[in-house]
């Protein structure tokens, strides 16, 4: 169940990774509305995908998990509060970012509870 949650997750992050560092025109709207630099949407992607690859990597290696699981929950937080916060748009836009935080802490808890 959890290799499943992690693949999902790796694809949720993976796809967003990739339209931010290839500035898909919708992505780079949102960004203007987030008031960030549009080079700050480029490492947000490549970071998304380092994290991405250590999910998947973390189906064999329980400290991929949990590092690339503390990483996402971190930056869905920034999502979330760049949605809400700094976009001033409503919760629902919000809930693709909840959605990976949820499955972030699931992967840490499912991680922490391997480990002890």
């Amino acid at each position: 169940m959890i290799t499943i949650m992690q693949v999902i997750l790796a694809v949720f992050i993976l796809i967003g990774g990739f339209i931010k560092l290839f500035r898909i025109p919708f992505q780079v709207e949102h960004w203007r509305h987030y008031q960030y630099p549009l080079w700050f949407m480029s490492v947000i992607g490549f970071i998304e995908l380092i994290g991405a690859l250590g999910i998947i990597g973390g189906i064999w290696n329980q400290y991929l998990a949990l590092g690339s699981g503390v990483l996402f929950v971190i930056l869905m937080l920034g999502a979330i509060h760049a949605h809400m916060f700094r976009a001033h748009q409503p919760i629902v836009m919000s809930i693709p970012a909840i959605i990976c935080l949820v499955l972030s802490m699931m992967v840490i808890l499912w991680n922490l509870k391997v480990f002890s």
